[in-house]
C-alpha cells in the first residue's frame, strides 16, 4: 500500500473514532446536565407544594391533621397540578390513594412507596418513546407529624426536544468537522507524498544512468529542501563521473607520457654514457697526452655523470610520486620546517642575490615531512631560478576553513608562456625560458601528486608576480 494510502487510512480512523468519543463524551455530559436540572426541578416543586399543603392545612385550622388532608385533598390536587404544571396523586401514611389526577399512575410509585415510608424522597426519569417525565414521590410531614405521601409526575418532554436538536446538531457540527479535517489533511498529505514519490521515480531513473531529471524545487519547506538536495546530489554525481572520465583520460594519457617518457630517458641515458665512456678510454688508453685535453674529458665526465645522476634521481622521484609508498605521516609543528627549509635555501638565494622574507603561522598537523619538505624545497628552488636579481621572494603562511595555506611569491621578467601554464602540473612540462638544460620538467607534476596525496591542492597564480599557494588539510 502506498503511503498516501496508509496515511489517509490512519487519520480517516482516527477522526472516526475522535468523532465518536466526542460525540458520546458530549451526549453524556448533556443528558447528565438535562437530568440534573429536571432533578433540582422536582427538588423546587416538592419544596413548594410542601409549603402549600402545609399552608392549606394550617389555615383550615384542622386538629387531626392527617384527616385534614384526606379531606382536602381534592383542593390540593386541583391547586398544585395548576400551578406546577403537574398531575399527582395523595395517599395516606399508608399509601391508601386519597385523591388522583393520573389516569394511570406509573410503576414507579408503588416501587418507591417502601422507601417513602421510611422518610426517604425519590426522584425517577422516564423516557418514554419521545417523551420525557420526572416522577416525584415524598413523604408529607409537617410539624414533624408524618400525615402522607404525594406522588407527583411532571412532563419534561420540551427538554428532551432541546436535548435532541442540541446533540443532532453536534452530530452534524461533528460530521462537517471530521469531512473538513479530512479533506485538509488529504491535500497535506498529497502535497507531502506526492513529491516523495516523485523523487522515488526520480531516484529510480537516476539508478538506472539517467541524469535528465527535472524537479519542481520552490518553495521552503522540508520537502523542497529535500528536492533542493537531491537536485545537487544529481549535479555532484554527474560532475564525479565526468571527474572519473577525466581522470580515466588523464590516465590514459599518462600511459602514453610515460611510455614516451621513458624511451625518452633510454635515449637520454645513451647520450652521457656514450661520453663518459669515450672519454675514459681515450684517457685508459693514453690516446692524447695533452694535459689540457686530459682535464677538459675529466670535466666532461663529470659533468655528464651529474647529468645522468639528475636524470636518474628524476626517475626515482617520478616513481615514488605515483606509488606514495615509504614515508609515514607524523603530527608537527609545520612551521619549524618551513623556517628550516627558508634557512638551507637562503645561501643560495643570496648567490642570486635575492632575500626571502617569512611570516610563518605555527601549526601542528599531521603531514609526511620528507615529501612536505620536497615540495616546499621545489617551488621555492624555483622561485630563486626565476626570479628578477635584487628581488624579494616572500613566504607566507595562514590558516583558513580548516586549510593550512603555505603561499610562495616572486617576481619574474616575464609571465610564464600560456601553453606551459596550461599543462604547468602535468609531466614533462618545461619552460623554453628554462636555463636549466638538465630539468625533465616534472618537479610541479612531484609536486602536485604529493599534496594530493595529503588530500590537499596547489594551485599557481601567473604574471610577472608568480603565486604559489599549497593548501593543506588542518585535521585528517
Amino acid at each position: 500500500m502506498k503511503l498516501k494510502y496508509k496515511f489517509t487510512l490512519i487519520i480517516t480512523i482516527t477522526l472516526i473514532f475522535l468523532g465518536l468519543s466526542l460525540n458520546i463524551s458530549v451526549r453524556k455530559i448533556l443528558k447528565d446536565n438535562m437530568e440534573n436540572s429536571i432533578t433540582n426541578s422536582l427538588k423546587e416543586v416538592m419544596k413548594s407544594t410542601r409549603e402549600s399543603i402545609k399552608y392549606t392545612l394550617s389555615v383550615r385550622d384542622y386538629v387531626l391533621k392527617d384527616k385534614a388532608l384526606a379531606q382536602e385533598a381534592n383542593y390540593l390536587i386541583e391547586y398544585i397540578s395548576l400551578n406546577y404544571e403537574s398531575s399527582l396523586e395523595i395517599c395516606d401514611v399508608n399509601g391508601e390513594l386519597l385523591s388522583s389526577n393520573i389516569d394511570t399512575s406509573p410503576v414507579e410509585f408503588k416501587n418507591n412507596l417502601p422507601e417513602v415510608k421510611d422518610g426517604k424522597t425519590i426522584v425517577n426519569i422516564k423516557y418514554t418513546n419521545n417523551n420525557l417525565t420526572g416522577v416525584l414521590s415524598y413523604p408529607l410531614i409537617i410539624n414533624k407529624s408524618y400525615i402522607g405521601i404525594i406522588n407527583l409526575t411532571k412532563d419534561y418532554t420540551p427538554l428532551l426536544i432541546d436535548y435532541k436538536k442540541a446533540t443532532t446538531t453536534l452530530t452534524l457540527i461533528e460530521i462537517l468537522l471530521i469531512i473538513f479535517i479530512f479533506i485538509i489533511s488529504y491535500r497535506l498529505i498529497k502535497k507531502i507524498t506526492d513529491p516523495v514519490e516523485i523523487l522515488t521515480s526520480a531516484s529510480k531513473k537516476l539508478g538506472e544512468g539517467n541524469y535528465d531529471i527535472n524537479i519542481n524545487t520552490n518553495g521552503n519547506d522540508e520537502i523542497s529542501i529535500l528536492s533542493k538536495e537531491f537536485i545537487n546530489m544529481k549535479s555532484k554525481i554527474q560532475e564525479q563521473i565526468l571527474d572519473i572520465e577525466r581522470e580515466k583520460e588523464k590516465v590514459e594519457k599518462l600511459a602514453i607520457s610515460r611510455k614516451i617518457f621513458f624511451d625518452t630517458v633510454t635515449h637520454e641515458l645513451k647520450t652521457p654514457l656514450t661520453s663518459i665512456i669515450g672519454y675514459s678510454e681515450m684517457i685508459l688508453e693514453n690516446v692524447v697526452d695533452d694535459e689540457s685535453f686530459k682535464l677538459h674529458a675529466i670535466n666532461r665526465i663529470h659533468s655528464e655523470s651529474e647529468r645522468l645522476n639528475k636524470l636518474v634521481l628524476e626517475i626515482i622521484k617520478i616513481s615514488k610520486g605515483l606509488s606514495s609508498i615509504n614515508d609515514t605521516y607524523e603530527n608537527i609543528d609545520i612551521s619549524e620546517l618551513i623556517e628550516q627549509i627558508i634557512s638551507d635555501l637562503n645561501i643560495k638565494a643570496t648567490k642570486y642575490t635575492l632575500t626571502i622574507n617569512s611570516n610563518i603561522k605555527s601549526k601542528t598537523i599531521n603531514i609526511k615531512p620528507n615529501k612536505i619538505k620536497e615540495v616546499l624545497i621545489n617551488v621555492i628552488d624555483n622561485a630563486i631560478k626565476y626570479s628578477i636579481k635584487d628581488s624579494t621572494i616572500y613566504v607566507n603562511s595562514y590558516i583558513v576553513d580548516n586549510l593550512y595555506n603555505i603561499e610562495i611569491i616572486n617576481f619574474t621578467e616575464a609571465p610564464i608562456p600560456d601553453e606551459v601554464y596550461q599543462h604547468i602540473f602535468e609531466p614533462f612540462i618545461k619552460s623554453m625560458l628554462s636555463t636549466d638544460e638538465y630539468s625533465t620538467g616534472l618537479g610541479l607534476y612531484l609536486c602536485n601528486e604529493i599534496i594530493k596525496d595529503h588530500g590537499g591542492s596547489i594551485s599557481l597564480e601567473n604574471g610577472k608576480k608568480i603565486k604559489v599557494i599549497i593548501s593543506l588539510p588542518i585535521s585528517t
